[in-house]
């Protein structure tokens, strides 16, 4: 699938630091797909301790192991002896790890410390991120590159992979079941159908669970909304209405249920653990959420969502794994924003009404046989989930035919990545269709790149010339050199004056800051490939965009 990677078996697998309840989920298709393509292989998962339970409700799993980062650093932090016990802590880890002589890692994590750690531990084949012999962190396979150019902020709105799938091409794995996968055990279904029993409903209509908590307060939506919306589902439907949660949340809920004020609305915040959640929502007829744990749950469980990305949310990132489910993403400037900011006026809440809301939880449940309710695609799209022919979970508009620019830059980067880095036959619309009805739009600052490009190749071959010269001029060295670091610094800098060019340009970036070997003419080949591969991404960037 990946150029990159070599497609070799797996049989003993492991697995890093998965640390939230969405990444542990949104790893269960890779997981699938490694036992699918490797018949018999064992995979062990490493997470932080505080995680260990949610493992053991997934399927595929055959061992957890746990590391104590909160041990680690509360000893680092008494200093002297602490130092002592912490370097002990990760040195039993490492010995541990060792002995399983693991042929084959995955790291989901981008952090420094765990790139480390497998660098001590010294599995041969990886995916995600490493670690050179200096502690230099290193992502291992283009895929990482490209989860790492896709969530650098100014690229975000040029993605359309799914997350899920960025990660299980880091493992080269190429079949997968269509959905997340989570255990719904016997005695979670019966408690929470004890639970629905003794509610106290009097409607006789379908369940929704509803979900009103978020990671950040900016993506909650207000509780006055939710509270109209439900008061509309209630009469509408004759809905009975569950609302999810932790007792974390419950000063978002319990407003929402006292403004209701319905023997309709039943609160199992705080009622329930992940794996009753997970039952609940399995015997739900809809859920409707923002970008949240529960989402993930609910696509692993087989029950629809409609799920509203607000904020910092994107729905192409991390939108809900599997078919069929409804997603909305609020059209706005400054949407979707950073995530590590915060935001004192999230104008784009306004952008989705709970008539809305109400409208497309009654479509979905009909089974989505009539038109798609009206919204104006100025304020928000309307995407349906499905999978594309190459087996890539996408977003189909369902209110907009999205042609304006970032949208057909987002579809252009789309093929682009599944030609460059899976290694499809993607066609463009010239080879399907009448050149002379295409209208050609260049592209803003392309051909610079392109020229930049070609000036690198040209650098990198005098370069070896002068490498393998032994009378050569060290002041020629350090011209070439100087003059390939300035090269260098103007492309990312086209990258940043034109956003639709970041992708390409942050990918040559991390390409090029991620070369490994020590042999001076194999490096210097090394670059002169990223160089062509910068020349052959932008050809065909130009082709799809066109």
């Amino acid at each position: 699938m990946s150029e990159n990677t070599n497609k070799v078996p797996k049989k003993n697998i492991l697995l890093v630091n998965i640390t939230r309840l969405g990444d542990m989920l949104q790893a269960t298709p890779t997981i699938a797909g490694m036992k699918m393509e490797n018949p018999g292989c064992r995979v062990t998962v490493l997470v932080e301790k505080q995680f260990e339970s949610i493992c053991h409700w997934l399927p595929n799993i055959d061992e957890v192991m746990t590391i104590d980062l909160g041990m680690t650093v509360r000893a680092l932090a008494r200093g002297n002896e602490g130092i002592v016990e912490a370097y002990d802590l990760v040195e039993d880890l490492v010995k541990e790890l060792r002995s399983r002589n693991f042929d084959y890692c995955l790291n989901m994590s981008s952090s420094a410390y765990t790139a480390l750690l497998l660098r001590l531990v010294g599995v041969e084949k990886h995916g995600g991120w490493v670690s050179d012999e200096e502690g230099n962190r290193i992502i291992a396979s283009d895929w990482a590159k490209l989860f790492a150019t896709s969530v650098f902020h100014q690229n975000r709105h040029y993605n359309s992979i799914n997350l899920v799938d960025v990660f299980r091409c880091s493992a080269d794995v190429e079949q997968h079941p269509d959905k997340l996968l989570i255990n719904v055990e016997e005695t979670a279904l019966n408690h929470v159908k004890n639970l629905i029993a003794n509610a106290g409903f009097t409607n006789k209509g379908p369940l929704i669970a509803i979900q009103a908590g978020a990671s950040q307060t900016k993506r909650q939506w207000l509780p006055v909304k939710f509270i109209k919306l439900i008061e509309q589902l209630l009469t509408e439907l004759d809905a009975r209405i569950v609302l999810t949660g932790t007792s974390k949340e419950l000063s978002i809920i319990e407003p929402i249920a006292k403004g209701v004020n319905s023997n309709n609305v039943f609160v199992a915040a705080g009622k329930t653990n992940i794996p009753q959640l997970a039952a609940l929502l399995s015997i739900s007829d809809i859920l409707v959420t923002g970008d949240t744990g529960p989402m993930h749950i609910s696509a692993a469980v087989g029950t629809p969502t409609v799920a509203m990305f607000l904020a910092s949310a994107f729905g192409f990132e991390t939108g809900p794994y599997g078919k069929d489910h409804i997603v909305l993403q609020p059209i706005i400037a400054c949407g979707p924003c950073n995530p590590n900011k915060p935001c004192a006026k999230p104008d784009c809440h306004d952008q989705i009404s709970p008539k809305l809301m109400a409208d497309l939880v009654r479509w979905r449940l009909g089974g989505m046989s009539e038109p798609v309710p009206s919204a104006d695609p100025r304020q928000v799209i309307i995407y349906q989930s499905y999978f594309d022919e190459y087996g890539f979970c996408d977003l189909k508009p369902l209110n907009s035919d999205l042609n304006d620019d970032k949208s057909r830059y987002r579809q252009a980067y789309r093929k682009l990545w599944l030609s460059e880095l899976a290694g499809y036959e993607i066609l463009n619309d010239n080879q399907t269709k009448h050149s002379s009805l295409k209208i050609h739009r260049p592209i803003e600052g392309i051909d610079e790149v392109v020229q930049m490009a070609k000036e690198g190749v040209d650098a990198i071959n005098q370069l070896i010339q002068l490498i393998k010269n032994p009378y050569a001029p060290p002041s020629d060295l350090k011209k070439t050199s100087e003059k390939l670091t300035e090269l260098d610094r103007n492309i990312e800098q086209m990258g940043f004056h034109y956003g639709h060019l970041g992708p390409v340009t942050r990918m040559f970036i991390f390409s090029k800051e991620n070369i490994l070997g020590s042999d001076a003419v194999d490096l210097a080949s090394q670059m002169r490939g990223h160089y062509e591969k910068l020349l052959r991404r932008c050809e065909k960037l130009t082709s799809y965009y066109n």
